[in-house]
C-alpha cells in the first residue's frame, strides 16, 4: 500500500535581517514562533522544551552546517517568514519529523542560495541534528 504524504515551507526572504518568524496553517495545535538568528551559527535546541519549532531548528541547524562547510566566505545567513503547511500526520509513526527536519533544511539551503544539495550528506546532517530534540531518530 503507498500512501502520499508531504510537508510545504513557503519562505520569504529577508534580507539584511537575521529573525525567522515561523507560523502553521494550523495555529491553534502549532503557534507562531520568532527567533533571532545568532551570529555564530549555533542554533540552540531546548530538547527540555517540546515544542513543534525545535524541528525547524533542526533543519536549519543541518542546513547551516552545510552551508558553513561550502562557503569560504562566511555564513551570512539571512532571516525568513515561514508558513509550513503539510500531511504528514504527527505522531503516526510516519517519520513527520524527519520529514519537517528535512523540508526545513531544504528550504533554508534555497532560501541562503544553495540550489545543489547533496542528498547523502543532507540526511546524515538531518538524522544527527533531529536528535537535538531529544528523540533518538533512526534516520
Amino acid at each position: 500500500m503507498a500512501i502520499t504524504v508531504d510537508v510545504l515551507l513557503a519562505v520569504k526572504v529577508r534580507k539584511g535581517d537575521r529573525k525567522i518568524r515561523i507560523a502553521n496553517v494550523h495555529s491553534n495545535k502549532f503557534p507562531q514562533r520568532e527567533f533571532e538568528l545568532p551570529e555564530s551559527g549555533d542554533i540552540e535546541i531546548d530538547a527540555q522544551n517540546h515544542d513543534w519549532s525545535n524541528y525547524f531548528k533542526c533543519g536549519l541547524r543541518a542546513a547551516l552546517q552545510l552551508l558553513s562547510k561550502k562557503k569560504s566566505s562566511g555564513l551570512g545567513a539571512v532571516g525568513m517568514d515561514i508558513i509550513v503547511d503539510g500531511s504528514v500526520p504527527a505522531g503516526g509513526g510516519l517519520s513527520s519529523s524527519a520529514a519537517f527536519v528535512c523540508a526545513s533544511a531544504l528550504a533554508v539551503l534555497k532560501a541562503n542560495g544553495e540550489d545543489v544539495v547533496d542528498k547523502t550528506e543532507l540526511t546524515e546532517l538531518a538524522i544527527v541534528s533531529e536528535r537535538a530534540v531529544g528523540v533518538n531518530s533512526g534516520g
